[in-house]
């Protein structure tokens, strides 16, 4: 089950080991998955995480990464919290 989260709700959220869901184009699903949160050396948190990307066609593919936002930037494009699998 997915559903839409208030953005202060989902910067709370997102912790170590998360999964966090957005959809694009063409039935393609995007995964991320929270490797760390820190603070870069002016104090704004950001997040690591490792993405995989499906399709109705491609299933399976493996996590890529690790790739690093913003935690605010995180929070604006993965507003879907993806179940624990």
């Amino acid at each position: 089950m997915f559903w839409k989260n208030d953005k202060n709700d989902l910067l709370k959220s997102v912790i170590e080991g998360g999964l966090f869901q957005r959809k694009h184009q063409h039935n393609m699903l995007e995964t991320a998955r929270v490797l760390s949160i820190g603070e870069d050396q002016f104090g704004i948190p950001h997040v690591k995480y490792e993405v995989k990307f499906e399709s109705s066609q491609e299933r399976g593919r493996s996590f890529e990464g690790p790739r690093v936002l913003a935690l605010a930037v995180f929070a604006d494009n993965y507003y879907n919290i993806a179940e624990a699998v």
